[in-house]
């Protein structure tokens, strides 16, 4: 079975999925900020430490013990940098990135489409920090956060080769257009390419769910087939 969840925030929002009662048929979808790692030194500490000391060695060995496998899409708040120079795999019919410390652990890319548990799963990690301008580029902050004409020109191809439908689609942010209905949301509307193109994918896209992570709060939006994920851990069950 798949589940999905929100953001787990470097694990300090891991919490939650000692909630959840996975076992090692299931597979667990983060929508993003996964943050493990996130700072340069989380893996100056764990290489120096050999994976003994310092919180992300905690996480990751946390993560590395679940009897299922954790796949995610990267966030705002991931190391975009330290991503870009791992490994690039094939898994589920798409690019994938295994993690070099966990191998249950596996980055969905951004544009893929997939087919897990029988289902045809799209993914487009990403957005635009709103806090950006407290962050320090290349430490807390990476300016690959944002879709690249080349992630987009993928995802497009890549749809268009399932004929622009799949059964679920899994991104960070939403579509623009469906984050300015909402008024939590869109009182924090700001510039995001990556908001944009997702106007373009709900436009040609035929989808039966869509999930996202990003806003910090959960939330369904039925008239979109749209659910906002942080703290719940939800069963894809048809």
């Amino acid at each position: 079975m798949i589940y999905l969840t929100g953001d787990t925030h470097c694990g300090a929002d891991m919490g939650k999925l000692d909630t959840a009662r996975l076992t090692s048929d299931d597979k667990l979808i983060i929508a993003g900020d996964f943050g493990l790692p996130f700072l340069p030194s989380d893996i100056e500490e764990y290489e120096a430490s050999k994976g003994e000391v310092g919180e992300y060695s905690h996480w990751i060995k946390y993560l590395r013990e679940k009897p299922y496998n954790v796949l995610f899409i990267d966030g705002n708040h991931d190391n975009h940098d330290w991503w870009s120079e791992q490994e690039v795999t094939e898994m589920f019919g798409g690019k994938v990135q295994v993690h070099p410390h966990a191998p249950n652990v596996i980055h969905l890319m951004r544009g893929e489409v997939y087919t897990i548990e029988d289902r045809k799963i799209f993914t487009f990690g990403g957005a635009a920090s709103t806090d950006r301008g407290w962050r320090i580029e290349g430490l807390s902050w990476w300016s690959k956060e944002e879709a690249s004409d080349d992630e987009i020109e993928t995802a497009l191809e890549n749809l268009g080769r399932h004929d622009n439908k799949v059964d679920l689609i899994v991104t960070h942010t939403l579509p623009k257009s469906i984050i300015a209905q909402i008024p939590m949301f869109s009182s924090k509307l700001s510039p995001c390419r990556t908001a944009d193109f997702l106007n373009e994918v709900l436009r040609r896209v035929t989808y039966k769910k869509w999930y996202c992570g990003h806003f910090h709060t959960d939330l369904d939006i039925p008239e979109q087939r749209v659910t906002v994920l942080y703290n719940d851990v939800v069963g894809i069950t048809d």
